[in-house]
């Protein structure tokens, strides 16, 4: 039970639903949707989803700042080096070592995502609304045939 009152399971269950939902989207989502569903269908499902993973993006790296643990999990060769100063106050504070090393990502993380969901994600789903329609299909896809790839040529 301890664990579950400890911020080091929290900071790593959301580091690692971060590092999971960023590999997913990238490598597994976009690009089988991209090369599998005709152009429109893709559009919509693009501008469903980003909406929704760029809140995820922008939401965690605050949750991880919040969570962090003031202390060194892992250090380089297995040694863990005990530290105090857990939560943000412990990431501002430089004589820690964790401005550098892990504020500045985690405040990059953020920014970044907060400028797709704010700025740029709206941006680009304007204009993929308005391209939404233009274009034949040509599916690259691995799990449809030549047959079911005409089929939704045809019927895109």
């Amino acid at each position: 039970m301890p664990t579950l009152y400890s911020p080091q399971a929290y900071h790593l269950l959301t580091y690692s639903t971060l590092l999971g939902s960023n590999l997913y989207q990238t490598f597994l989502v976009g690009p089988l949707s991209f090369s599998c569903l005709p152009r429109p269908q893709f559009a919509t499902l693009q501008i469903t989803l980003l909406p929704a993973f760029f809140s995820l993006q922008t939401a965690l790296p605050v949750l991880l700042a919040l969570t962090w643990p003031g202390k060194k999990i892992a250090g380089v060769g297995g040694t863990g080096v005990l530290r105090g100063g857990d939560g943000v106050s412990g990431l501002m504070r430089r004589e820690e070592g964790f401005f550098w090393t892990a504020l500045v990502p985690i405040a990059m993380m953020f920014s970044t995502s907060a400028l797709n969901l704010i700025l740029l994600g709206p941006w680009t789903t304007s204009i993929m609304r308005k391209r939404k329609h233009q274009g034949g299909f040509t599916s690259t896809c691995p799990l449809l045939g030549k047959k079911e790839a005409r089929e939704i040529e045809i019927a895109g």
